[in-house]
């Protein structure tokens, strides 16, 4: 038996010509906003959980025939975050947020309450961060049912990301506020962006290797940008490096995985970004899921791309669209038995797979963010994976081009 030890490290895709494919969408009836996913740990399914007049989960295990197994309409559904078996639903403003627990995705229940905000993220290591009024931060690991809140950051907020360490606290018409959150009861500001030409600071995220910030600006009209990116290498002094003036459609939110940034943009669908070079950000490629036209609020609201599986969830007013993009791809998914013990994981796992040789092992975030991609096996058939350098959480395991498996890291 081989012994790999880990190395957190993101691959950065070879440039290509990429297209989006469309691999199924439903018309649900639900007013589309937030979208994330949802891989059940028992048989490996896949659900998309979608905001909107309630919570909604679609089986996509099959992305071409997604179904719709359930509809909460008891439940606020302006924002939905996922965490273990959770649902976590904002009301997007004021009153309480809902914890629905969905191990059975066909019989969500909702088991708990907590006092809502406009927006919801949650990290890979079990931190919820609530934004407006404030950003409030909750620990999920002792109890997901009860958020145990640490500490409250300023009074305003709209929209937080956090990435290992960083947070963004995109706050509006104030500015956009970085952060350390190595200790996320006592966050340090590090640098903050302010800009005459952003109007509204909505949302962002991080580039994989934290060196730039890339911001949307829902309340920017042409010519203004929508996009605008940022070199933080200094955080005390960021530098704008690029932006895209679109012209004919408003950007709601944006998501990094390597070298994409894949962003909905209300009525212009989806798009993304290639950013390999962030001083020159380029279209990739594009798909319009909503009938709409121009700046404004209708259509695309929520966008989650997954290198977990490989699929691209728009949460649009007209539905939910499933796609595929050439550099999220993660194989055929060819079915093969694996287990992996012990899990929850210590200071290692080990793999087994007993009738398949090993020839590739990748672990992914909740987020879909690939952070070890392993080879060159030599045809064995067990492995063990040293993990005590990850941060305590939640991550998938995928084998070859199998169905991913959840790891609890504690």
């Amino acid at each position: 038996m081989k012994k790999y030890y880990l190395c957190l490290f993101f691959l950065i895709p070879i440039l290509s010509v990429a297209q989006i494919t469309l691999k199924g969408s439903l018309t649900t009836g639900n007013s589309g906003t937030d979208v994330w996913e949802y891989i059940d740990p028992n048989n490996g399914n896949v659900y998309a959980v979608i905001g909107g007049s309630g919570m909604s989960i679609i089986d996509v295990t099959d992305p071409t025939n997604p179904v719709q197994v359930e509809h909460l309409t008891s439940v606020p559904g302006f924002d939905v975050k996922v965490w273990e078996n959770y649902v976590y639903c904002a009301t997007g403003g004021g009153g309480d947020a809902s914890i629905v627990d969905i191990s059975d995705p066909t019989n969500a229940v909702e088991v708990a309450t907590f006092p809502s905000a406009h927006n919801f993220f949650i990290d890979d290591r079990g931190y919820l961060y609530t934004s407006s009024p404030g950003v409030r931060i909750y620990d999920l690991n002792a109890d997901p049912t009860n958020p145990n809140l640490l500490t409250t950051v300023g009074s305003e907020g709209h929209d937080v990301t956090v990435r290992g360490n960083m947070m963004i606290d995109c706050h509006g018409f104030s500015g956009t506020f970085l952060y350390d959150v190595t200790d996320p009861a006592n966050p340090i500001l590090l640098g903050s962006i302010t800009d005459p030409d952003i109007t509204y600071h909505h949302q962002g995220d991080f580039s994989t290797d934290g060196n730039y910030v890339y911001i949307c600006d829902e309340l920017g009209n042409h010519p203004q940008a929508d996009i605008t990116v940022w070199d933080i290498s200094d955080i005390s002094n960021p530098v704008k490096v690029d932006e895209v003036a679109d012209g004919t459609a408003t950007p709601h939110n944006l998501y990094v995985i390597d070298d994409f940034a894949y962003t909905s943009y209300y009525t212009a669908g989806l798009k993304i970004f290639d950013i390999s070079d962030p001083s020159q950000l380029v279209l990739s490629d594009s798909f319009d899921t909503n009938s709409a036209t121009g700046e404004g609020f209708s259509g695309a609201f929520g966008v989650y791309p997954s290198s977990a599986t490989g699929n691209i969830y728009i949460n649009d007013s007209s539905g939910v669209y499933i796609f595929g993009f050439d550099q999220l791809s993660v194989g055929d998914n060819t079915a093969i038995e694996f287990s992996m013990y012990p899990n929850p994981a210590d200071s290692g796992v080990k793999i087994n797979t007993p009738n398949t040789a090993i020839e590739s092992v990748r672990v992914y975030s909740m987020f879909g963010q690939e952070i070890l991609n392993l080879k060159d096996f030599s045809s064995t058939s067990e492995v063990e994976i040293d993990t005590t350098s990850l941060s305590s959480g939640v991550y998938f395991v995928q084998v070859n081009d199998s169905p991913a498996k959840k790891l609890i890291v504690q």
